[in-house]
């Protein structure tokens, strides 16, 4: 009886003291320190004023001299084998001459029979009218004679139209050059075009003809001398069936023309689109586009605001800006 009473005090004693004891063991919690401040980054804009003053949209490219007066030669009345061509791209030739000349193949040898048979008739002619023969022989044997001249000048002309002569003076610009002796021609197939050097106009074949428009006003620029030109020929004017070679480009007349100006030299062009003046420019690259939205940044009280705009001119460098800015604001490029 005495242990028992005395034995649970001391059992709790003991496990209080290890408990009050045992706490000494464990680590001490670490107390949690400040984040350090950081100061602000500044931030930098690139920036430049809106300006006010004049705008123009402008086509401008190369375009190249070619002839006014040319002419396509061909053979119209028949074909046949090519037997030669007597010019080459870049000669000089004057009217009258030889260009081009098919086989005759047996034409010769038919000309020189109806020749003789035209010596015949007309020997039958004389020897009728000699004998005093009525006058039915001697009407017969006359329109026999009328016969062998008509198929002799018939002969004559198909071999003419085996030969291709130039009818105006000029320079050859163009012939096929794929062919070769002995090849067939046909009818209407082009061998070769003769231009006239002295009559020159200008051609432009770049992407965006369609901007053109008949008799409009072009800058034409020659050796940094600057002319003026007149649209004379578009791509939407040439008919269905007109040139070809007109169909893709667009012809402009050039004003005081040089003499020394030859085919084949270059010039630039520029015609103007559009144009604005006294009005308020910024750089293309600041005009923002979202979802149909035009807006720029522009920096106020060095804070990056943006400001919707309604656009004008627009050029591949600068836009027009009808209203959102004010001239001398600073516009935010990035």
């Amino acid at each position: 009886m005495f242990k028992s009473k005395h034995f649970i005090p001391v059992v709790v004693m003991v496990f209080t003291v290890f408990l009050l004891t045992g706490c000494e063991l464990f680590p001490t919690e670490e107390a949690l320190l400040a984040p350090p401040l950081m100061e602000p980054v500044e931030v930098s804009y690139s920036t430049v004023a809106a300006k006010r003053g004049d705008i123009v949209k402008t086509i401008q490219g190369s375009g190249t001299f070619v002839s006014i007066d040319s002419k396509f030669f061909f053979f119209e009345a028949r074909g046949g084998r090519l037997k030669e061509i007597f010019v080459r791209q870049g000669d000089e030739i004057k009217k009258g001459d030889l260009l081009v000349e098919l086989y005759t193949d047996d034409i010769e040898i038919e000309i020189e029979r109806q020749e003789l048979n035209l010596k015949k008739v007309r020997l039958s002619y004389n020897q009728l009218k000699a004998a005093n023969a009525s006058s039915y022989d001697l009407n017969k044997a006359s329109i026999d004679i009328q016969l062998a001249k008509l198929s002799l000048e018939s002969l004559e002309r198909q071999k003419e139209q085996t030969q291709l002569h130039s009818d105006v003076d000029g320079v050859v610009t163009y012939m096929d050059t794929r062919l070769q002796p002995g090849d067939m021609i046909g009818t209407f197939q082009n061998i070769i075009r003769v231009a006239n050097p002295k009559e020159l106009y200008l051609t432009y074949s770049g992407s965006n003809t369609s901007n053109f428009a008949m008799n409009a006003e072009v800058d034409v620029n020659i050796d940094k001398i600057s002319y003026k030109g007149r649209v004379i020929s578009t791509p939407s004017s040439v008919p269905p069936d007109g040139d070809e070679a007109l169909k893709d480009i667009v012809a402009i007349e050039v004003t005081d023309l040089p003499e020394d100006v030859v085919m084949g030299e270059t010039a630039q062009i520029s015609l103007i689109l559009e144009r604005s003046e006294d009005t308020i420019i910024v750089p293309k690259q600041a005009v923002r586009n979202y979802m149909g939205r035009k807006y720029v940044n522009i920096l106020e009280d060095g804070l990056n605001n943006e400001r919707d705009v309604e656009i004008g001119v627009e050029t591949a460098t600068e836009s027009e800006i009808l209203k959102g800015v004010e001239e001398g604001e600073e516009i935010i490029l990035r």
